[in-house]
C-alpha cells in the first residue's frame, strides 16, 4: 500500500506523511545479544549510520494504545529461534540482518500480541535482527554479509520491548528518535 501524500508548506509540493506508531520487539538474550551490540558499534562507527539496539521486530501497533498493559497480558517463556545465515536487502532498515527461523512459539506471542493491540498482524513475515542502517551499494553489502561468521545457530530472546517511532524510518534521524516505552522480560 503507497504511503499517504500531504501537501508540505513549502509552496505546495507533496511529501511522505509520518506516523507515530507503536512497535513491539524481541530482544536477544546474552551472550547472543552482546555480540550483536557489538557488531551493530563496529558497522556504525565504519559506515556513520544510525546506532540501535538489536531487536526482532514483532509487529506495529497504532499509537494512543497502552504499552504496558498490553505487555502485562502477555505470557510467554523465552523464545529460542534457529539463525538461517546473514542477508541483505534495498530496504533501509534491513541493510544487513540475520535471517531467523520462524518457529511456533515465535508465531504464538505474534497472535497473543495481535489479540492484545489488535492491530491486525498474524505473523512474522521475515523475522530477522539488523546489524546495519545505511545506503550502501550491492556489492559492500554483499561483501560485508559473507565476512559475518556468527559463532551459534540458534539465538534465545528472553524480552519484549514497546518502541514508538515514526513510519516510515528512513534516515539516522528517524532511527535515533526512537523511544522505549515498556519492557517486559519473558520467563519460563
Amino acid at each position: 500500500m503507497p504511503s499517504p501524500k500531504i501537501v508540505g508548506r513549502d509552496g505546495g509540493r507533496p511529501s511522505s506523511m509520518k506516523k507515530s506508531a507503536i512497535v513491539y520487539w524481541l530482544i536477544p538474550a546474552n551472550p547472543e545479544r552482546e555480540l550483536f551490540c557489538d557488531i551493530i558499534r563496529i558497522l556504525y562507527k565504519q559506515f556513520d549510520a544510525p546506532n540501535f539496539d538489536p531487536h526482532l521486530t514483532l509487529l506495529v501497533a497504532q499509537d494512543g494504545e497502552a504499552p504496558k498493559k498490553i505487555l502485562e497480558k502477555i505470557k510467554a517463556a523465552p523464545i529460542r529461534l534457529g539463525v538461517r545465515g546473514v542477508a541483505v536487502s534495498d530496504t533501509f532498515t534491513k541493510t544487513l540482518f540475520v535471517q531467523m527461523n520462524p518457529n511456533d512459539s515465535l508465531k504464538n506471542l505474534v497472535v497473543d500480541l495481535d489479540r492484545a493491540t489488535r492491530s491486525g498482524s498474524k505473523t512474522v513475515d521475515d523475522p530477522h535482527v539488523s546489524l546495519l542502517y545505511k545506503e550502501l551499494p550491492a556489492s559492500v553489502k554483499k561483501e560485508l554479509a559473507s565476512t559475518i561468521k556468527l559463532p551459534f545457530s540458534e539465538v534465545t530472546f528472553d524480552s519484549i520491548r514497546a518502541v514508538r517511532l515514526t513510519l516510515p524510518v528512513r534516515n539516522r534521524e528517524d532511527v535515533e528518535s526512537w523511544e522505549t516505552i515498556a519492557t517486559k522480560s519473558l520467563s519460563a
